[in-house]
């Protein structure tokens, strides 16, 4: 009986040591994380290339159309489409979203949880539609505003960045900011970004 007893106790250590040993294991697994808002609406074309640091050929595979594709057009065309989140704090800029609207141009969000210490890409390119229409069956065409761009950026974890177009008078950018949230007041500071090459 005492022999039975220290064996099934000899297996209960070692089952525990083994526990113990593969915690640490599944947690180092576990990848991690920031979040990335970005913008869409019809005239915007914006592509994310997650853990890459260059702009991705059209048929090249890693590219995630956030806004241009047939889907999110017509959404955004009807007024149908709707934001996807992931939790990410309010901003000025999803507070005063509506304000974006256009003729037949509804302006959304998405969320994206990126890798970590790892670069991810951005294509973007603005070019406003309300100038845009047709009347009486003829098309009228006037100068818009536009603004595009490449770029490329390193997220940290537990995170939160925000893309998105910025003008000042005629100057346009396209800028990444740190959503950081202090004593219930949403701040969006400027985080470095590179020019990001074709490859």
């Amino acid at each position: 009986m005492h022999k039975t007893i220290s064996i099934a106790a000899m297996l209960l250590a070692c089952a525990s040591v083994s526990a113990q040993e593969a915690a640490p294991t599944a947690s180092a697994d576990a990848a991690p994380l920031s979040r990335l808002r970005l913008f869409g609406q019809n005239g915007a074309m914006v592509s994310l290339y997650q853990d890459s640091s260059c702009i991705k050929g059209m048929f090249s595979g890693g590219e995630e159309k956030v806004s241009g594709g047939m889907a999110s057009a017509f959404g955004s065309l009807i007024g149908s489409v709707e934001n996807t989140s992931l939790g990410m704090p309010d901003t000025p800029t999803t507070l005063n979203l509506a304000k974006k609207d256009g003729i037949f141009s509804k302006a959304y969000f998405k969320e994206y949880a990126l890798p970590a210490g790892k670069p991810s890409s951005l294509r973007l390119h603005f070019q406003d539609v309300s100038s845009f229409y047709v009347a009486n069956g003829i098309r009228y065409e006037s100068r818009a505003p536009s603004c595009g761009g490449q770029i490329t950026f390193t997220p940290h974890a537990g995170e939160d960045y925000e893309a998105a177009f910025e003008w000042e008078g005629k100057q346009c950018s396209v800028t990444i900011k740190q959503v950081i949230v202090k004593e219930g007041q949403t701040e969006l500071v400027p985080v470095p970004v590179a020019l990001a090459p074709s490859c």
